[in-house]
């Protein structure tokens, strides 16, 4: 009876751990693990690319900033790679002179059961001797970064000029230093804000080199948004009895419109209506405009009209 008893027990207590095992799936990680055990390959992108020289006297151009490694071995072990922080790439130039160097990438970080390919294998470094100067930065504010109700009147930088330090053939190209915001949104007052140089050649290609310091203050002063379009003229009345117009002069034939520039965008002229009743001879007469739609005001507002007769 007791035995019979201990033996009921112990099959419960089988039966109760192999539906806890079942349960979490520990049979199947088990008969699953060879999985592990299979090689695997996988390509980890834009690993950043650190590039060891003298810099204290060298300056390093044509330098890629990231590259694609290609990894092979245990899928356990590339698993736990493409996870990883450790791996990294590295372009060995310790004591290497000025001139041109074709070097290959070196992987490190990474188990020694892994197998790599740095995609491309190699790359061509010219080091050059390194060189600083001093040069202007210009602000470069766009109609983007203006609210559309305002457009720029006046913008700067301080401090206007910067150090540029980089290979002479770098420095030698340098067409512009330009200033930036960092902040995005859209201006629509007077504004002084960080922002960012980028050094670019004639062609507005960016260059290679470091600027310092590389942010500047930027202020921007706006004002109502305008544009200067023709006034045409348009009659209304008759010329007195016999008489005929031989010409209109306007004093001013062109004038300042205001409003939205998306409004404003495809308005090239507005009408200043010319009376010509009851007009005999030669004479000067008040002109007033007639503005389209979305204009919010003109200046000048008025304009005087020379009208000759025959």
């Amino acid at each position: 009876m007791l035995e019979s008893k201990w033996g009921l027990r112990l099959i419960a207590l089988a039966l109760a751990v192999f539906f806890f095992l079942s349960a979490n799936n520990v049979f199947g990680n088990m008969f699953n693990a060879d999985k592990f055990s299979q090689k695997s390959t996988e390509t980890i992108e834009s690993v950043p690319v650190e590039t060891k020289y003298d810099n204290h006297k060298l300056y390093a151009n044509n330098v890629p900033d990231k590259v694609d490694v290609d990894i092979s071995g245990p899928q356990s072990q590339v698993l736990k790679a493409e996870n990883g922080q450790n791996i990294k790439v590295t372009l060995d130039l310790a004591g290497a002179k000025a001139g041109k160097h074709t070097v290959q990438y070196k992987v490190s970080g990474l188990s020694k059961d892994i197998d790599y390919k740095v995609k491309p294998k190699e790359t061509t470094v010219k080091l050059e001797e390194k060189v600083t100067k001093e040069m202007k930065v210009d602000p470069d504010v766009s109609t983007d970064n203006i609210d559309a109700d305002y457009k720029i009147a006046d913008q700067s930088v301080s401090p206007e000029k910067v150090k540029v330090t980089g290979g002479q053939s770098q420095i030698d190209k340098i067409a512009y230093l330009k200033a930036h915001y960092k902040n995005k949104s859209k201006i629509d007052k007077d504004t002084t804000d960080l922002a960012n140089i980028t050094a670019f050649d004639r062609n507005l290609n960016k260059l290679n080199v470091s600027i310092r310091p590389n942010d500047v203050n930027l202020t921007t002063k706006v004002e109502p948004y305008s544009k200067k379009v023709k006034v045409k003229t348009k009659t209304t009345g008759s010329l007195a009895n016999g008489k005929d117009l031989d010409n209109i002069k306007l004093d001013k034939d062109e004038v300042e419109i205001y409003g939205n520039r998306e409004d404003l965008q495809d308005i090239d002229s507005i009408t200043g209506e010319v009376n010509l009743d009851n007009i005999s001879d030669d004479t000067d007469r008040d002109v007033s405009f007639k503005l389209p739609k979305n204009v919010s005001k003109v200046q000048p507002d008025n304009t005087t009209a020379k009208i000759t007769v025959k």
